[in-house]
């Protein structure tokens, strides 16, 4: 593979909404992005196909490497949302270089608490605040009512301002306890078990009669399977039909993805299932890049989905996993991380924040190239996010 030393480090941090909706993804590096690397980024990797109306790219960059005609175009106005220090939106030398670009169709979106005189850049709506927790500062509020928003909240969710998500946005993976979503335990144990007739190879009358045996079980597989993340050629209406057209290997994705699913008629998405697809597709994508074979590559899909069934149960992952037939490189690596899908696992974990030096160094030792992880991410992502809109 390429060396990638002038390639930044990068990665996407979901970003939420009160009902744990995906609107918006972050792309960071470790390095201030430029009009390359986003044109990269969103062009070339196709990122910027996979973000719908409903969903935006906020990039933490620099405006001074920010080239208004290139990246102006990358998505439509107001979709890309550019990140900066607040001292550069108070800076009025800066505020034509940050006009350009505004005139572009990017929106504005300044980091930090500004000072309470502060003149800041006309036509900025939205601040990227840490939130203090339970000790609200003095004036915290009222400068967030001073702009229209949508405000976004960084940090750890348990450190978020009581009330302010309920208006704006949070960004990143929410903590899994936080997120603990078991919902009804009879459809998780028949899920539990329609996987151990997939992997076994049962027939599809012995498949179709587990389903039936639970009619928001049926409910969510059809809907799933007749999602833009499956794109069926026609509409799937029957079970024998959706297993007939889908084989073995995407029936086993449909079965694992839904064990997320959200309760029926549940107006809040479950925030465990587009992170358990986020990470399932990666690391999916990583071992294709390492020239797994085609089973190896199920087996890296397969161990990115179940890595967060321990939060999903609330129980340890040896016990849930005892229960399927799990190949012992898989159940090694959930359990205790070893292996070459182990490995896979702590690189996906790791960039699961901004861009660190364990991530790096994990990516050095499995020979993977930043740029072809910024396509492989990318790639991921863009399935996360066609799954999303079904959490």
């Amino acid at each position: 593979m390429s060396s990638s030393d002038n390639f930044p480090l990068i990665t996407l941090q979901p970003v939420a909404d009160a009902g744990h909706f995906w609107v918006a993804l972050m792309l960071e590096g470790d390095v201030a992005l430029d009009s390359s690397v986003l044109t990269r980024v969103l062009g070339d990797y196709a990122l910027a196909a996979a973000l719908d109306d409903a969903v935006s790219c906020i990039a933490v960059v620099d405006p001074l490497l920010m080239d208004p005609a290139l990246v102006g175009s990358l998505l439509p106005p107001g979709r890309l949302i550019l990140r900066f220090p607040v001292a550069v939106a108070a800076d009025a030398a800066q505020h034509a270089t940050l006009g350009a670009l505004q005139d572009a169709g990017l929106a504005m979106m300044a980091t930090g608490f500004p000072e309470p005189d502060a003149s800041l850049l006309p036509g900025l709506t939205s601040l990227a605040v840490t939130c203090p927790g339970r000790h609200v500062p003095a004036g915290f509020a009222e400068w967030l009512s001073k702009l229209p928003g949508p405000h976004l909240a960084l940090g750890p969710t348990q450190d978020i301002c009581p009330g302010f998500c309920k208006f704006h946005w949070r960004a990143g993976h929410e903590d899994t306890q936080a997120a603990n979503t078991r919902g009804d335990p009879t459809s998780r144990s028949l899920l539990l078990k329609l996987l151990v007739l997939v992997a076994a190879d049962a027939d599809s009358a012995e498949i179709g009669g587990l389903i039936k045996h639970d009619a928001n079980l049926a409910f969510h597989l059809l809907k799933l399977v007749n999602s833009p993340a499956f794109a069926p050629d026609s509409r799937i209406t029957s079970f024998a039909q959706a297993i007939m057209l889908l084989g073995r290997r995407q029936l086993q994705r449909w079965v694992q993805l839904l064990l997320y699913a959200r309760p029926p008629g549940s107006t809040v998405a479950s925030p465990l299932l587009p992170r358990a697809a986020l990470r399932a597709s990666l690391m999916e994508a990583l071992a294709r890049r390492l020239q797994f074979s085609r089973e190896q590559q199920d087996m890296a899909f397969m161990t990115g989905m179940f890595s967060l069934l321990e939060a999903l149960f609330g129980m340890p992952i040896a016990e849930i996993i005892a229960q399927l037939s799990l190949d012992e490189a898989v159940a090694q690596a959930l359990t205790v991380g070893d292996g070459p899908f182990g490995a896979l696992l702590a690189t996906v974990v790791a960039s699961e924040g901004p861009p660190s030096p364990e991530l790096a160094a994990n990516l050095l030792g499995l020979g993977i190239s930043r740029e072809d992880w910024a396509a492989a991410l990318s790639e991921a992502a863009r399935w996360a996010v066609l799954v999303s809109r079904e959490a």
